[in-house]
């Protein structure tokens, strides 16, 4: 089997994967009952009227990432750069998860603004927990020594190979994949920081039950970084392995690296499907409420990004969605680093 028919496998089985999540996403409106709309109670005729348009609005909006990847796929597929596709599947990743964010909301303040919404009363009694969570609460000691083990065996090889070969070599053939994957490894770390950091009052009623469900989530989410952290350093070390080794085998060597992670890529969809129906479950048990909106979010956010020091949150929701502020020092950071990263691929742009 050739890599190329490989990558198109792993494309198609993105499909599937899309396909599940996009059902799985249309089912959520309604995953309390008729008599809720996402986390927004609604009359059991909200359906029926102008709330029906509403769903399918937000059905529509679900078809936008295949609207964007349909066109794309298809010029990757007539250049024949078939490598293009494993691009095309993270910038896809990335869109699908931000469009659904922003359609839930668009979608929940619609249906607030309809007369038949039961009038929603913020909650009077908050409850904050004081404990500072860490990142090294939520680290695992011999996973970060394999990382970064791995890392540093890697480009030891690297350089030992590059400085003992005979002839001019291009230091991007060997060095580009691990630096990229290095500075995705720094990136998977901030986000891990992010996901920590974030805090959120809950009410007092159903306190624990609230902050059950975020902490079960907090942990999914760190999960997921962490494998994807341990998939990156299993590949720089795989880097050396097939640079070292005759064409000849080389060829059959990479067929067997991407089938393994294919089979491995259908296990974690598994793993991830059930742990989403446990956090799912897990939320039911906990009822939506409206939060006091003390920092005047509706007033000082402006769609998308806004800048506002007196308000310290990453996100702040305002009257038209969520808002990025660029006044907190994570917002600033995620700009940083992706600058940087847009710099490192400018960089490394002429790999052979």
């Amino acid at each position: 089997m050739e890599p190329d028919r490989l990558i198109v496998i792993f494309y198609g089985l993105f499909w599937i994967v899309r396909i599940n999540g996009c059902l799985r996403r249309g089912r959520q409106p309604l995953v309390r009952g008729r008599d809720w709309f996402f986390s927004v109670p609604v009359r059991p005729d909200f359906y029926a009227g102008e709330g029906r348009r509403i769903l399918c609005r937000y059905w529509i909006r679900m078809l936008i990432p295949f609207a964007v990847d349909i066109p794309i796929a298809i010029a990757i597929f007539v250049s024949g750069r078939l490598e293009l596709l494993n691009w095309l599947i993270l910038g896809l990743c990335a869109l699908i998860h931000v469009n659904h964010a922003f359609s839930v909301d668009l979608a929940e303040r619609q249906a607030r603004a309809l007369a038949c919404c039961r009038r929603e009363q913020p909650v009077t009694r908050l409850a904050l927990s004081l404990t500072v969570r860490r990142l090294r609460d939520y680290t695992n000691p011999a996973l970060e020594w394999i990382v970064v083990l791995a890392f540093a065996v890697a480009f030891a090889w690297l350089l030992r190979s590059y400085a003992s070969a005979t002839g001019h070599r291009d230091p991007r053939l060997a060095f580009a994949v691990p630096l990229l994957l290095l500075y995705v490894q720094i990136g998977l770390l901030f986000v891990k920081r992010v996901i920590v950091a974030w805090r959120s009052p809950v009410p007092q009623q159903q306190a624990d039950e609230h902050i059950k469900v975020q902490e079960e989530t907090r942990r999914y989410y760190l999960t997921v970084c962490d494998w994807c952290r341990v998939s990156g350093a299993a590949t720089v070390l795989f880097w050396p392995v097939r640079l070292s080794v005759p064409d000849w085998v080389a060829g059959p060597l990479v067929i067997a690296w991407s089938a393994v992670w294919i089979a491995l890529g259908v296990v974690a969809t598994v793993w991830v499907e059930i742990k989403r129906k446990q956090l799912v479950t897990l939320a039911l048990g906990a009822r939506p409420v409206t939060l006091p909106d003390f920092l005047r979010q509706r007033e000082i956010a402006r769609w998308p990004v806004c800048y506002q020091p007196a308000a310290p949150m990453l996100m702040l929701k305002g009257a038209r969605g969520y808002s990025l502020n660029l006044a907190n020092r994570l917002a600033q950071l995620s700009a940083a680093y992706v600058a940087g990263f847009a710099v490192l691929i400018f960089l490394l742009r002429g790999q052979p």
